[in-house]
């Protein structure tokens, strides 16, 4: 099917090539408008101070949400491990253990949680490679490991350099055990 769509783009194509017409340039300017030009006066190192002051604030006031977000998303990959873990768990379960893991890898570095993101990043590999009811430990350690850099807090250099050591042996870990199956 795509074959033959593909061939009648350029069957169109080449006739408009072969008749030399040019194509007229759409009109955007109903889609697209344009600024008015106007002139913007400078603002004083005042208002500049009280921009940067109110940004700052705004920041703050997210920041600690952030620690709310990943709470949140931790608390998920906790419940989906505690479904996973069950006798009759099926490969859905891991699925959703995955999703709640893979969502954590892309949001905690947002979050200010950098080694929770190589944690989950770590557990996904594990996962993309895991039978139900196989790894249980290993994932475990991993679950816990994101409990523990969460409630540490944001990036720290205590809290980091315990968190990169434990990274860095789970992600051995994980490692021999893919490579065992491969």
């Amino acid at each position: 099917m795509l074959r033959k769509l593909f061939s009648k783009a350029t069957q169109s194509a080449s006739k408009n090539l072969l008749n030399n017409q040019t194509l007229p340039t759409p009109d955007i300017s109903r889609v697209i408008k344009t600024a008015a030009p106007g002139y913007a006066a400078p603002i004083s190192d005042d208002e500049a101070d009280s921009l940067a002051s109110d940004a700052e604030q705004a920041i703050d006031g997210l920041s600690e949400q952030f620690e709310a977000w990943m709470r949140r998303d931790l608390e998920a990959l906790r419940d989906t491990w505690a479904e996973a873990q069950k006798p009759e768990a099926t490969a859905e379960e891991y699925r959703r253990l995955y999703t709640a893991a893979h969502n954590i890898t892309g949001a905690a570095p947002s979050y200010g949680f950098p080694a929770v993101s190589r944690l989950s990043r770590s557990l996904c590999t594990l996962l993309s490679q895991t039978a139900p009811g196989e790894n249980g430990p290993l994932i475990n350690l991993h679950v816990e490991a994101c409990r523990a850099a969460i409630a540490a807090g944001p990036a720290g250099d205590a809290s980091h350099s315990v968190a990169d050591a434990v990274c860095d042996a789970l992600e051995r870990r994980v490692a021999a055990r893919t490579a065992q199956r491969a």
